[in-house]
């Protein structure tokens, strides 16, 4: 029980912090550099078994995607509700969001392939432009994501 409000302490703090999810993403234990990870360091730090820190971190960030989600279907419905968008615009830009996801698969950010990443900014930047030649707010394309499936745009 102490183990888990420490990791659950923990895991508040990097969020209170300003980290949220992007903090989260980052504390995965494959990292590409020689720093140690967020969840190495909460591992030591309170002596915690890593690979259940790790799992908490998976699970929050399961969670986070999973609200997302339905932030998302919940603003592409009112928006198709109240005369913003047709079902077929809405469907379209879901469609789109769905194949990225397909194309990350499980992959954290940090085992994604320079490829990989490529094709996701592809894709998010043939959304963009869709919906700019459609005169579709940009909020709908980028529902519950802050900056974008796809990243920042070059």
């Amino acid at each position: 029980m102490k183990r888990s409000l420490l990791v659950g302490a923990a895991l508040a703090t990097v969020g209170v912090g300003g980290l949220g999810t992007v903090g989260i993403a980052s504390a995965d234990t494959s990292s590409t550099s020689d720093s140690t990870s967020l969840v190495d360091k909460i591992a030591s730090k309170f002596n915690l078994n890593k690979d259940e820190v790790q799992a908490v971190v998976d699970e929050d960030r399961e969670a986070h995607q999973a609200e997302r989600e339905a932030e998302q279907k919940e603003k592409l419905a009112t928006a198709v509700t109240d005369g913003k968008l047709t079902q077929a615009q809405a469907d379209h830009i879901t469609q789109v969001l769905e194949e990225i996801d397909a194309l990350r698969g499980d992959a954290k950010p940090d085992e994604q392939s320079d490829d990989l990443r490529d094709q996701v900014k592809d894709k998010m930047d043939e959304l963009r432009d869709w919906a700019d030649e459609n005169d579709i707010d940009m909020q709908y394309v980028m529902v519950g994501h802050g900056g974008g499936r796809g990243g920042p745009r070059e």
